[in-house]
Order: structure tokens, then sequence, then C-alpha cells
């Protein structure tokens, strides 16, 4: 069965979508060489703004409402999940579910008024949860039933924090949205980690928020994430930094290069791979 981590943060621009597409991306790389379902990986985009599926699928010809992830969320019942599924532009193991802007944000709206609103996410991807080592899901910055709904569907949560004032301040919120989710839904919901992303070591308030961030999450967090220019331009060009940046040979399970984006979310990957005991279930 899959392992389903949630990227979520109720504040927007803290990197949760680059984080969402270059775990995914990352883990597709990873476990390329694991046959059948041990090597495949599935992101799903709960943002409306679909930017997660823009680096994974660009290009891809647009689809219908019908066959987009908002009908799995709204429909009942809702059609097949294993329908809808598609490979990815980049790598062969990744999949997606398509999304539809203008459907997603009707989706938003309409979810509050429907019958077991909550579980739609869970119960449409459980069907096809045991053809994936993992699924990343990516959330939008708000609270609401779409970020429900992809926390209820999780196993753990990674939680990325912008390294300013503003960025820590905001996860009381999220925290709370957690814990009522543990228990009303899914008691099993770990948080896999606090993820400091944006860092800029010469901003001295970003050193004060690491150490506050270790004070007050002591064991969970995870090596930050710089702030870098590969990353943006990797998004700009509408692929994941692994892409963008490739090594220059290959070898084996290596997929970090120079640059320093690729190997720190190559250690993230590692660190979800050590935890997970490499996919499906956590490390004692």
């Amino acid at each position: 069965m899959a392992l389903t981590i949630t990227v979520a943060n109720e504040k927007g621009g803290v990197g949760k979508t680059t984080t969402a597409v270059n775990l995914a991306a990352g883990l597709a790389l990873r476990l390329a060489d694991r046959p059948g379902p041990a090597g495949r990986v599935l992101l799903v985009d709960m943002d409306p703004q679909g930017h997660a599926l823009l680096a994974t699928a660009f290009g891809q010809p647009p689809v219908q409402p019908a066959d987009s992830l908002a009908s799995l969320l709204t429909e009942t019942p809702p059609p097949s999940v294993q329908r809808l599924i598609q490979r990815s532009t980049h790598h062969d193991n990744l999949f997606y579910i398509p999304s539809h802007r203008a459907s997603m944000v009707e989706a938003a709206r309409v979810l509050p008024t429907l019958m077991a609103n909550e579980t739609r996410l869970a119960r449409a991807l459980s069907p096809v949860a045991h053809q994936f080592a993992y699924v990343i899901i990516d959330t939008p910055p708000n609270t609401g039933d779409l970020l429900v709904n992809a926390l209820v569907a999780g196993d753990a949560v990674i939680i990325p924090v912008e390294t300013s004032y503003l960025g820590v301040s905001g996860l009381r919120e999220l925290e709370r949205t957690i814990e009522q989710i543990r228990m009303l839904f899914r008691p099993e919901l770990k948080i896999l980690g606090y993820l400091p992303t944006l860092l800029e070591e010469q901003r001295g308030e970003a050193q004060e928020i690491l150490v506050e961030l270790e004070k007050r999450y002591r064991g969970y967090i995870l090596p930050p994430i710089h702030r870098s220019s590969d990353l943006a331009y990797a998004h700009s060009s509408h692929v994941d930094v692994f892409t963008y940046r490739p090594p220059r040979q290959r070898r084996g399970e290596q997929i970090a290069s120079s640059s320093r984006p690729t190997q720190e979310y190559a250690q993230l990957v590692d660190l979800v791979l050590q935890r997970t005991n490499s996919g499906g279930t956590y490390a004692a």
C-alpha cells in the first residue's frame, strides 16, 4: 500500500509546491529501478492554482472537468480514479491526476455542502493505493475542505516553514487543524517533519528562527532548503530541479548534481525513505 505524504502549510509562499514537486520527482528517481508498484509515485495537486502540475505535466493537453481531480471530489459516486491517472512528462514512474482550475475552485465552494465531504479524496484514492509506493499531495494555502481532504488522506505531513518570523507565526493554526483531523478521522496521522525553506543565512533572523524551531520541535526539524535561483528557474521552466540540474553522469541511485537544491532535496528524499522503511511503513 502507498504511503501518502501531505505537504501542508496554511500560509502561502513557503515552498509547499516546490517541496511537493521535488519530493515526488526525487522519490521517482530513487525508486526507478524497483519493479511494479514499489517503483511508482503519484502526485496529487489539491491547490486550484495547479502549479505542481505545471512542473509535472507541462505541455500535456488540458482535460475536461469530468476527467479531472475535481470530479473525484464532488461526484457521487466518483469516476474511476484509475481511468484518470496519467504519466508525468519527465519521469516514467511518476504519475499524476489531471486537474482543472475552474472546477477545483468550484469544488472548494461545493464540498462543504456534500455528504462525507472530508473523506472524499481518501475514498477516491483507496482503489489505487496498492499501485504506488508513495502518494505526494500538494495543498492550497488556506484552511478549507481541500486542505482537510488532503490531511485526512495522508499518513504523514511535511510542513514547509519559511525562515521568517511571519512564517513561524502561522504554524499554530495548522497544528490545531492536524489535531482535529487526528481526533475525528486519522488518529495515526503523523508529522514527518518541519522543513525550513527559503533560508538565507546572511539574514540574522534566519539563524534565530532555526534555533527557535529546534527548541519548539526538537527531533522534527528537517535539513533546511536554501533560497536558490535554480529552484526559481526550474519552476519557471516547468520542471523539477532534478530535471533542470541533473548530474553529468548518473550512476546508480545518484540524483543530485553540483546544484545545491538538488543536494538538499535529495537529502530530504533519503530521509523520507529512511523514516518510512523505503516505502509503505514507518521505521520503528
